[in-house]
């Protein structure tokens, strides 16, 4: 009785979930070719403008890397045409404006959010962040900051470890360097590269708008849409280059005498979003670590006691994905560990199964519409959904895809993922590469 009533009340929670998304989403464009789209969740009065720029780091001059992440972060730490830099910055505090931009390896996306009575001062100030003057000083500012991250980041085990296993997979330098840029590439920036890339990249071909909230009418959010972003130059659309991933067994161990624990990552070469093997390859990692009572969780900590954790995900590239299994292991544990991981892979049958599939599926309808309560959130789904051509809502589309996905699409997918292309980056107290190379090569990867 009690399970009948639980499942009863989790179809229900389903059905308010699925309702609360039931609203119609606008789409439009403006005569500069700009497209926006814009979607009521709640009559909660609050407003999310995201704003998407295929401008991410993959379009760093060689020499340069770090350019876009310099011009993203610039943006709000350099003067607009109408304001100084830190006046810009006590008016995002005096309207209560929450905003951030972060720079990808595909896009510069910039967000903000304000209560429905500021709407006015949410748009002047996303359109003045948006025409920036990018001054010297303003630049420098922003160099410093993130060289000082960089240079912060060779003390971050777990980045090196991740690091190091994608620029090993991955042939492209623009694919593989991070999206903070080198030392070299950042040092190199200067402010004519800067307006050189907005000029290039910042058009209306090139960006979407797309707003989530509530209390708002379509009307009054057009008319805002049409008078702050008419202005923004035609332009072209930019075209992802080509991910290239090299083939076969890649190693680097970064040795680190002090380090108590061993830091592990492996990645693979996955799909390209819209596939049905991109869907398979999620629905996989999140049966091999996505959760407690993952496959990997259960057999690599619970069972045998080499990890706190170890979790697996799909790591989306423009163009591509990574399918990555991470871990962190004591010095002691390290080859048993490493062994434990190849064996599993191998032995995918014993994960692949129906109850795990079903489980999965019913996990995720459930995780994704909670995953989308704040207007924030809606917002850059929109906008993600847009670039990746996806008709209508993004997030029932991921749904219809996860839910179609089978048994024997995991299994191929599995076999074609764990094959023979695998790239390792370790952090560990000694050298550990031919004991790894060897255990590899044992379970076919050469």
């Amino acid at each position: 009785m009690k399970v009948a009533k639980f499942l009863t009340f989790i179809v229900l929670f389903f059905l308010v979930s699925v309702a609360s998304f039931a609203s119609s989403l606008i789409e439009g464009k403006l005569k500069n070719g700009l497209h926006y789209r814009i979607y009521e969740k709640s009559n909660i009065p609050i407003i999310s403008v995201n704003i998407k720029i295929k401008a991410g780091s993959v379009f760093d001059e060689k020499g340069k890397y770090g350019e876009a992440y310099v011009v993203g972060n610039s943006l709000e730490n350099c003067d607009s045409p109408k304001y100084k830099a830190d006046r810009l910055r006590f008016i995002f505090d005096k309207y209560g404006v929450e905003s951030s931009v972060s720079v990808s390896k595909g896009f510069i996306t910039i967000t903000a959010t304000a209560t429905l009575e500021n709407i006015t001062p949410l748009f002047c100030l996303m359109h003045e962040i948006l025409h920036s003057k990018f001054d010297e000083k303003g630049i420098d500012y922003v160099k410093r900051n993130t060289i000082n991250s960089i240079k912060a980041l060779r003390n971050d085990k777990d980045y090196l470890s991740i690091h190091a296993a994608f620029t090993s997979l991955i042939k492209n330098g623009s694919y593989a360097h991070t999206s903070l840029g080198t030392l070299t590439g950042v040092r190199n920036v200067k402010r004519r590269d800067i307006l050189s890339f907005y000029r290039k990249y910042f058009n209306a071909q090139n960006m979407v708008v797309s707003i989530s909230g509530g209390g708002f009418t379509k009307d009054d959010i057009v008319q805002n849409i049409e008078f702050y972003f008419s202005n923004i130059a035609k332009g072209k659309e930019a075209e992802f280059p080509k991910v290239e991933f090299r083939r076969g067994l890649h190693l680097k161990d970064i040795v680190r005498p002090q380090t108590k624990q061993s830091y592990i990552y492996f990645a693979f070469p996955g799909y390209r979003y819209g596939t049905d093997g991109y869907y398979a390859s999620k629905v996989l990692a999140y049966i091999l670590g996505g959760s407690l009572d993952s496959y990997l969780m259960k057999d690599i900590r619970t069972k045998r006691g080499y990890a706190y954790s170890v979790f697996s995900f799909v790591y989306k590239l423009p163009k591509s994905s990574v399918f990555v299994i991470g871990l962190q292991t004591q010095n002691r544990f390290t080859l048993d560990a490493i062994r434990e991981i190849f064996k599993d892979l191998r032995n995918y049958k014993a994960y692949i199964t129906e109850e795990n599939l079903k489980l999965v599926k019913l996990h995720m309808k459930g995780s994704i519409p909670i995953g989308l309560e704040l207007p924030q959130s809606i917002a850059e789904s929109l906008s993600s959904g847009y670039f990746l051509k996806v008709k209508g809502l993004p997030w029932e589309y991921e749904l219809k895809r996860i839910q179609k996905v089978s048994l024997n699409d995991l299994k191929t997918v599995a076999s074609k993922l764990f094959s023979n292309t695998v790239s390792i980056g370790i952090v560990s107290y000694k050298d550990f590469s031919k004991d790894i190379v060897s255990i590899a090569n044992r379970y076919g990867f050469k």
